[in-house]
């Protein structure tokens, strides 16, 4: 524990603390120009900037669709229906942190609390650096979208209504900051991460069905009245309660400025920046609590076990990997068991990747019941398959981030590595398994039992697929790993060109089995699907065996920048 008294001179000035933000502003840009250099640098940089227009792009569209609802309503006299924008943006942003996350830094900026630093220079370095998550990004734009639609219909509000709006986008800012502050403090144990992770599922489940049962586009082109007026009462006793909150508040202090009522509009100002006030404050004291050294690992936050006295019995000796029995369960080295088990308790402790299983898998389950109704007919098995092995694919792009520094035991042990990677891909075969068989279960359950020449193509393609991906999976696991921290609510799993590499090997295996099922169907060829994709699936078995028989050169060649990431400190 570090020392709560701030240790600076008595005589710090602000140029000093001025130069303090200097030096991280150069530290992080050093850091980011350093890590270009080392092996697949350029890769990751060309990753990003293939990314970043996409996500523009994804950024655009609600940012365009707020602007243009907020000048309607302004041009006929609706700003009354403004707060159903602000609710929007809020939800967004909200859902779009949930499900990407918090950007993640080039350092760890809990290491500045060793440095001569004030706890205030410190809460606010710690609060720029997660502003530029896409979330904020995306939520700050839809605030300036309709500041801007609603100038362009009524231009005496310019003031009124980028100064609400600014308010507002603060506002909403803060309160993400302050709400992932504290869950990352929560997430320091692992019953708690269980907790957390199970609240998010069912929050985004239940978004996912709100879209599948209100969707014009799922419901023949109408969406069912009658689900609407079954929500109405609720929404009338909630009313009265959501007017003093942010999105209500930024509303009435447009309708007071369009009423010429500045004394309304700076109180309903006033009240949203109260809210902001309120957020900046809570997060200051979560800061002020990690700058005291507060650690949120594992092993600080685990209970303390009395150690028990050693048996003086005699055991066993164990035994080495070169005096090992050759004996072999069910063909497979014993080392490779041993690592099954292993990843299998990795992946039931990591919340994020059983999300990143179960939602493609429930969201397809939703897919499967809108098509059965429509008589979807031989391609709803394949086409759900596809789609519940895009969460599956991933998990081999970065297999060793749960590890952390003791990956280097492997390369010091008397073990193969290519017995370790057979071991964790052993896990993401049987996971691939148990989620065909599960979406199979569905289909039957739906009443769209494919033909039996459907089955095996849909079983083959999976196996090519997850066989094609696993063995690049491997390659780039090694090459350019990531560090996964359970306790942080940052949910990115793999690294940038990792998961562009893990995106374009998917499309590819999607659009070969598209070229398979869909003339099948269309032209009754269903002869065609079973040897074709044998043979796929064959090509991605000897793909992935002779990569799998390399691995242990490719492991010696890019240990260095393995351990660099994964021995870093959480």
């Amino acid at each position: 524990m570090t020392d709560p008294t701030p240790t600076r001179p008595a005589n710090w000035t602000r140029v000093q603390t001025r130069s303090q933000f200097l030096a991280i502003v150069r530290l992080r840009w050093r850091i980011t120009a350093n890590s270009l250099r080392r092996k697949g640098g350029k890769g990751e940089l060309a990753a990003m900037l293939l990314l970043y227009p996409l996500l523009a792009i994804l950024a655009v569209l609600p940012t365009v669709a707020v602007g243009g609802f907020a000048w309607y309503f302004a041009a006929n006299n609706q700003l009354g229906r403004i707060y159903w924008l602000c609710w929007a943006t809020f939800g967004l942003c909200q859902l779009l942190n949930i499900q990407l996350g918090q950007a993640s830094t080039t350092f760890d900026p809990t290491q500045l609390i060793r440095f001569p630093m004030h706890v205030r220079t410190y809460t606010a370095v710690r609060l720029f650096f997660g502003m530029l998550s896409p979330a904020n990004i995306v939520g700050t734009l839809m605030c300036g979208a309709i500041a801007l639609g609603v100038t362009i219909a009524q231009p005496a509000l310019f003031l009124y209504a980028f100064l609400a709006l600014a308010i507002f986008a603060a506002a909403n800012i803060l309160f993400t900051r302050m709400v992932f502050a504290w869950v990352d403090r929560w997430l320091a144990t692992r019953r708690a991460r269980e907790i957390f992770t199970g609240i998010t599922f069912a929050f985004v489940l239940a978004i996912q069905y709100v879209n599948f049962a209100f969707n014009p586009a799922y419901n023949h082109g109408h969406a069912p009245r009658h689900h609407f007026t079954a929500l109405l009462p609720y929404l009338h006793r909630a009313a009265p309660y959501l007017r003093f909150l942010p999105p209500e508040l930024t509303n009435r202090s447009l309708l007071a400025a369009a009423q010429h009522q500045p004394g309304a509009f700076l109180a309903a100002s006033a009240g949203c920046t109260l809210y902001a006030a309120v957020f900046l404050t809570v997060f200051t004291l979560r800061m002020r609590t990690e700058f005291r050294g507060e650690n949120f690992s594992d092993a600080a936050s685990a209970p303390a076990k009395q150690r028990t006295p050693k048996s003086t019995s005699a055991k066993p000796a164990a035994t080495s990997a070169f005096n090992a029995s050759p004996e072999r369960t069910f063909g497979l080295p014993p080392t490779a068991i041993a690592q099954f088990g292993k990843e299998f308790l990795f992946v039931r402790r990591n919340q994020g990747v059983l999300f990143a299983l179960v939602m493609p898998m429930a969201i397809a389950v939703f897919l499967c019941l809108r098509w059965s109704a429509r008589s979807a007919g031989a391609w709803v098995f394949p086409a759900a398959v596809a789609y519940t092995l895009m969460g599956l694919v991933q998990l081999s792009y970065n297999s060793w981030g749960l590890e952390g520094a003791g990956s280097q035991m492997y390369f010091l042990a008397p073990v193969r590595i290519r017995d370790i990677m057979l071991g964790k891909n052993l896990l993401q075969f049987a996971l691939a398994a148990a989620e065909v068989l599960a979406m199979f279960g569905v289909v039957l359950y739906t009443g769209n039992i494919p033909s039996l020449s459907t089955i095996a193509g849909s079983v083959l393609w999976a196996a090519g697929t997850i066989l094609f991906s696993t063995a690049v999976g491997n390659q780039r696991s090694l090459a350019s790993p990531k560090k996964i921290i359970l306790s942080s609510a940052n949910r990115k799993q793999t690294s940038p060109l990792s998961g562009l590499i893990s995106l374009g090997v998917m499309m590819v295996a999607i659009s070969i089995g598209a070229g398979v099922f869909l003339p099948a169907i269309f032209f009754h060829l269903n002869w065609i699907v079973v040897p074709v994709l044998a043979a796929y699936a064959f090509g991605g078995y000897i793909v992935y065996n002779r990569l799998l028989g390399s691995i242990d050169r490719h492991a010696l060649i890019h240990r260095e920048s393995l351990f660099l990431e994964l021995c870093k400190p959480d």
